[in-house]
């Protein structure tokens, strides 16, 4: 029962990373994508009506891990509190420069909201590639479950590191290059004429640095992380996770030369959704990696709630988790097709 929990949690945040990530890789390019004041529009129209929606699936990820890993969920919140509450201002502030820009017809208000809309989004997705590598580097977990981590120490890995180090910048960086690629797939998928050049170009280029990133973090993973090949070594069919990840990486090098928009969409979501099963892969039964000892290591069995709650839990989440994925689609349906920007549009 635990395991299949893992399994849920691992579902919904890789949901929240795939569709969230296209439109915090949009807001990443946006004052690269889009001149001028009709463009930043159609940009937005592109992701405003569905960017709230995607980050449903964080929250429901949360509450997941509340209600699974209750032990986990107050190691990670008590350990990472300034990060989260950091994350939480900043999805704030980025939802705010969206709906409060065509609030006022004025340049210099229009500027503020876009600048701060680049800035949030960098910030967020450095923020998200920082914990997948605070995940896989570990954390210096203490007996009783519990941990603190200062901002910086020496940015060196080891027993006692900071949020932020070496590795953790190489995975926060990557995550940037990840989305950027993500979310310019996206637009050039939602637009045409001027947009849709500059987000393949975009793409063409990005991929180039995911490839980089690709070609170093597996190794810097194991020198941070030697246990991160063990359950490769002991399930030797898991290896085809990352072989197939590669694969898509290398499709979508050939999509974006065909401009296959699409197809090139679908590369990127493939990959991301083929990255993340092998970081879980590797890391399971672990929630979290203790750098102290591995006797610390908080588990899907030593964090989780009792069987019975779990075996409820999993009956109103079969009801409750389709709706969810029922409004999704709904919505992606509702908004399907290129982005046509009237002049009578109202929103953005």
């Amino acid at each position: 029962m635990e395991t299949i929990w893992f399994i849920i949690l691992g579902v919904l945040l890789t949901l929240f990373v795939v569709l969230d990530g296209f439109d915090f890789g949009t807001g990443i390019i946006y004052l690269w994508l889009a001149k001028n004041n009709t463009e930043r529009r159609t940009v937005l129209t592109a992701i405003g009506p569905i960017w709230d929606g995607n980050e449903v699936w964080l929250i429901i990820g949360g509450g997941t891990l509340f209600f699974a890993f209750p032990s986990a969920y107050a190691s990670i919140f008590s350990g990472y509190y300034l990060a989260l509450i950091l994350l939480l201002w900043l999805l704030i502030f980025r939802g705010l420069s969206m709906e409060l820009r065509s609030q006022l017809s004025d340049p210099l208000w229009h500027n503020f909201w876009d600048t701060l809309l680049v800035i949030a989004s960098i910030a967020i997705t450095l923020v998200l590639g920082v914990a997948l590598g605070n995940v896989l580097r570990g954390v210096p977990l203490e007996a009783d479950g519990f941990f603190f981590l200062p901002l910086w120490t020496d940015f060196m890995t080891g027993d006692h590191p900071g949020i932020l180090d070496w590795y953790t910048l190489l995975t926060g960086l990557f995550a940037i290059a990840l989305f950027v690629v993500h979310g310019a797939n996206f637009i050039a998928l939602k637009t045409g004429q001027a947009i849709q050049q500059r987000a393949r170009q975009i793409s063409r280029g990005g991929n180039y640095f995911v490839a980089l990133f690709m070609l170093i973090l597996p190794f810097a993973t194991h020198y941070v992380q030697p246990t991160f090949m063990q359950n490769y070594a002991q399930h030797p069919l898991g290896i085809l996770l990352p072989i197939l990840a590669a694969s898509t990486l290398v499709l979508m090098f050939i999509m974006r030369s065909k401009d296959n928009d699409l197809y090139a969409f679908a590369a990127s979501v493939s990959f991301i959704v083929l990255l993340l099963l092998s970081v879980a892969f590797s890391i399971y039964p672990n929630m979290l990696i203790a750098t102290t000892h591995s006797i610390h290591n908080l588990t899907i069995y030593n964090t989780a709630t009792s069987a019975y709650a779990l075996q409820t839990g999993l009956i109103w989440f079969s009801i409750g988790a389709p709706l969810a994925l029922i409004y999704t689609l709904y919505m992606y349906r509702s908004f399907r097709g290129k982005v046509v920007l009237s002049d009578d549009d109202e929103g953005y």
